[in-house]
């Protein structure tokens, strides 16, 4: 018997069998010619004018990849609305299977993206591509109209003008110049605060925040606006009267500059001469007279090249004398504890002489040289990241000064 005639043929049945197994695999979908995800199970799950939910899915971006899914539309022309939500900045392509371009979008939410679009029957692609950092994670879902989106728009925080038909709760019972100091809390949408004055008054009214930026705008009773402010005081709002506001009506619109989780402290007081320069003394916004009863710091800078200064969230105050001409450099450094200096250095009668903050790209301060007369000199050393905040922790400050002299 020869070595062929022991070679059996392979059975009927098998060969039969391989074609039915390799037409049970499902096919890959395909976007632009790269291998794509279907957004749902698979491409029956992933018909949208039948799904039940949204069809959503986690993607991950890198530098040399931006993913691809698929989604199919049946039947007649279906608006839809493409969204990716993520902590960086995504945008999103709606494309053809082929890489035609349809529509695509980025920041429409914020930093995140949304497409509103009518597409007909077919399958379609929808790609993530990263703006800025390459690595990010995002969801990315297509849902129809009458489904929950995954973006909330964002709240509209604009103060509009407050009549007589605005919606307003009442700062005080009566007027509000026999209840001083008045205080409310706000959320961060707009509300609108309404209150009389009997006689006229010198007010300073605040708004704060720990999460928000608040703004204020006062109306008088017809709606007219009188002032807005914001960020005054930091990102807080303050307005002051010291002539006082006229007895009347007033309502006083308040709301975040953009919408956001947190509450806002209201509060309207009245505006007494010497708290207001103490709290400007506070802020190192105007120099204390060197007879006030505020503290000050003395250095003799005969003796003292270097001394520390310990910062606790308001201006802490230092004072000198020169007996004759010289050139002076001050430098602050406490950018190792989380300080961010800044000086303002004032001559006696409180004019500016010079002010310096965030030197050679750092958050420490370098003042000068500057040419200085004879005479006494007061300096503010205040915290950027801590404006006006007393009580806030302890940090050391280190500063140096440097003195040039011209030689007789």
């Amino acid at each position: 018997m020869s070595v062929m005639s022991r070679l059996a043929p392979l059975p009927l049945l098998l060969l039969a069998t391989l074609p039915a197994q390799a037409q049970d695999a499902p096919p890959q979908p395909m976007c632009s010619g790269q291998p794509a995800s279907w957004l749902g199970a698979d491409g029956d799950s992933s018909d949208i004018t039948a799904a039940d939910a949204a069809l959503s899915q986690q993607m991950t971006t890198t530098a040399s990849s931006s993913p691809y899914a698929m989604f199919r539309v049946t039947g007649a022309m279906q608006p839809l609305r493409l969204e990716a939500s993520s902590d960086g900045d995504p945008s999103i392509r709606l494309e053809t299977p082929d890489g035609d371009l349809l529509a695509e979008n980025d920041d429409a939410v914020g930093l995140n993206a949304r497409i509103e679009q009518s597409v007909g029957p077919g399958d379609y692609c929808v790609r993530l591509v990263p703006v800025g950092a390459a690595d990010m994670t995002a969801t990315v879902q297509v849902t129809r109209p009458e489904m929950p989106a995954l973006l909330t728009d964002p709240v509209d925080t604009t103060i509009a003008a407050c009549t007589a038909d605005t919606p307003a709760e009442s700062l005080t019972q009566g007027p509000l110049d026999a209840a001083l100091p008045a205080q409310a809390q706000t959320d961060g949408t707009v509300r609108y605060l309404k209150f009389a004055l009997e006689n006229s008054a010198s007010l300073t009214l605040k708004a704060v925040s720990d999460g928000l930026d608040p703004n204020m705008v006062l109306f008088d009773g017809s709606g007219a606006q009188i002032a807005a402010n914001d960020d005054a005081d930091g990102l807080n709002a303050r307005l002051d009267f010291p002539s006082g506001l006229a007895a009347g009506d007033y309502c006083l619109g308040v709301a975040p500059i953009s919408s956001g989780e947190g509450t806002i402290a209201v509060s309207v007081e009245a505006l007494d001469r010497n708290s207001y320069l103490r709290t400007a003394w506070r802020k190192g916004e105007l120099p204390p007279p060197t007879d006030a009863d505020y503290p000050m710091q003395k250095i003799d800078l005969s003796a003292d090249r270097e001394t520390v200064v310990l910062q606790d969230g308001t201006a802490q105050w230092l004072s000198f004398t020169l007996d004759r001409e010289t050139a002076l450099m001050i430098s602050a450094y406490g950018e190792l504890v989380g300080i961010d200096a800044k000086l303002a250095l004032f001559s006696r009668n409180g004019a500016v002489v010079a002010q310096a903050d965030d030197t050679d790209g750092s958050l420490d301060a370098r003042l000068g040289p500057v040419v200085l007369e004879p005479g006494e000199y007061r300096m503010a050393l205040t915290d950027v990241n801590r404006p006006d905040q007393p009580g806030a922790p302890i940090r050391p400050v280190g500063l140096v000064f440097d003195r040039f002299e011209r030689v007789e």
